[in-house]
């Protein structure tokens, strides 16, 4: 009963439109009489001895033009009846009276009427009763059968000095209707113009085009959107076309597609050299996140702090994690304490003037699901975050673990599982030699180089949670 049901409904749907399609043409030849009945009168109006005026059809020749004669008209001065609206029998006097005004004559010379002077108009034309079948047939085709689109994106190197990248999508409708395409998700690093026929242009942000970068942008292409109908009809046509997708004999109108884009360059983000000047060496057991705040506040601002003022910036903020405590509440040995909430780290750069974020990179943990953890794809998506920022000449600060750090910059320290328990600042990367840069308390001078091997796996503890703070425009 079903499949009876949906019969009918597209025995209707198909009336409809093939009968939308008749009546367009009827109406449009109904038009085109009326009109030549108006343009047929209006030349009857003309008087049939009418001397040209200067707005004759020919007056590049020199001379005047003949008579135009409206087409159907009697080869005699008296007009044709069914045309002579402009023609009157006057019974009391016998004379036959014509209405002929300038105004006429100058109507027909200067803008004459396409259906009557000269070679006639080409008619609109019409669709065939075979084109309006064809329409249906990939109508119904679409609604019941269609085939979803497909894509074989192809990408150009990258050119000129802005290092532009210009792509393909290369996509195909598959069922006869134009395609559209919405970017469901912009690239982070430079800007998109996708065009209407699914090439683009990628640009990176000024600040990444000499050392490069890898972004990445979603988008969404349609097959559906230019077989929509209108109206009531419209909402018969999806609702069957969404029965049909349902039991599986239909192909959605949508996919997407995720292109990559690298820009090449140097590979070097940051100034670690200038940085390094605002390392700090850490001698309690549990400022880190202190000390990496001050050294934050001097690069951005040249305003150099000891390790006892930053603690002392600690010990009179008030935590936004757990007040009316302060953020700082002395040592571990003293305390039993680990030390500063992430959260505090962040919000007492903010305090202090400065404009900061903190953000992981795993998705938080739903009720009744295992903890997240942080993968490879996560790790990548981070430290394109930090490249960018650094380029950008923001501070970053990182949440890892303090041994492991330690092992990346060539020591060998017994480690257990690997925890989230210290920050770092980030002073800089520099890919073509494999080196991350930074300043950490633990270490022994400022912009220290670490493998980026060991320095992810570090950072992947804490499920790559970064900091990443700036001066506000002003």
């Amino acid at each position: 009963m079903a499949w009876f049901a949906a019969g009918v409904a597209a025995a209707g749907l198909g009336a409809s439109l093939l009968a939308g399609t008749a009546v367009a043409s009827a109406e449009t030849g109904s038009q085109s009489a009326a009109s030549g009945a108006t343009s047929a009168s209006s030349v009857a109006r003309s008087a049939p001895h009418t001397k040209p005026t200067s707005n004759s059809l020919r007056p590049a020749l020199g001379q005047s033009a003949p008579q135009a004669k409206a087409v159907g008209s009697a080869p005699t001065g008296r007009l044709l009846e069914p045309f002579g609206t402009s023609v009157a029998d006057d019974h009391s006097n016998g004379a036959i009276q014509t209405k002929s005004t300038a105004a006429a004559t100058t109507d027909l010379t200067t803008r004459p009427s396409p259906a009557t002077v000269g070679a006639s108009a080409e008619p609109q034309p019409q669709p065939t009763t075979a084109q309006a079948l064809s329409d249906l047939v990939r109508q119904l085709n679409y609604i019941f059968f269609n085939r979803k689109p497909t894509a074989n994106p192809s990408q150009d190197p990258q050119s000129g000095t802005n290092k532009e990248i210009v792509g393909n999508l290369n996509a195909q409708s598959n069922n006869g209707y134009g395609l559209t395409y919405t970017v469901v998700t912009q690239p982070k690093y430079g800007t998109l113009t996708l065009n209407p026929d699914g090439t683009y242009t990628y640009v990176a942000s000024a600040d990444l085009i000499q050392p490069g970068i890898v972004d990445q942008f979603t988008v969404r292409i349609n097959n559906g959107t230019k077989a929509a109908e209108p109206g009531a009809l419209g909402q018969l046509q999806n609702l069957l076309h969404s029965i049909a997708i349902a039991i599986g004999v239909a192909q959605p109108d949508t996919i997407t597609k995720t292109i990559n884009v690298t820009v090449t360059g140097s590979g070097q983000y940051g100034n670690p050299v200038a940085a390094a000047q605002w390392w700090i060496k850490q001698t309690v057991d549990n400022d880190c996140v202190l000390i990496a705040d001050a050294a934050i506040i001097g690069q951005l601002t040249g305003q150099a702090l000891t390790e006892a003022q930053a603690i002392t910036l600690g010990e009179t903020t008030t935590s936004v994690v757990d007040p009316p405590l302060p953020m700082y509440q002395g040592s571990k040995k003293d305390t039993g304490l680990a030390g500063v909430y992430n959260d505090d780290g962040v919000a007492l750069l903010n305090i202090l003037g400065l404009t900061a974020t903190g953000k992981s990179y795993v998705d938080a943990i739903k009720p009744g699901e295992a903890p997240n953890k942080a993968t490879q794809t996560d790790g990548q998506r981070a430290i394109s975050d930090v490249e960018a920022a650094l380029a950008a000449g923001k501070a970053v600060a990182v949440s890892v673990d303090a041994l492991l750090i330690i092992n990346a910059a060539g020591q060998n320290d017994p480690q257990a599982a690997p925890e989230a328990n210290h920050w770092v600042v980030v002073t800089g990367i520099d890919l073509s030699t494999g080196k991350v840069f930074v300043n950490d308390g633990n270490l022994d001078a400022g912009s220290t180089p670490v493998s980026l091997g060991g320095f992810m796996w570090a950072w992947q503890a804490s499920g790559f949670y970064t900091v990443v703070a700036s001066v506000p425009a002003t």
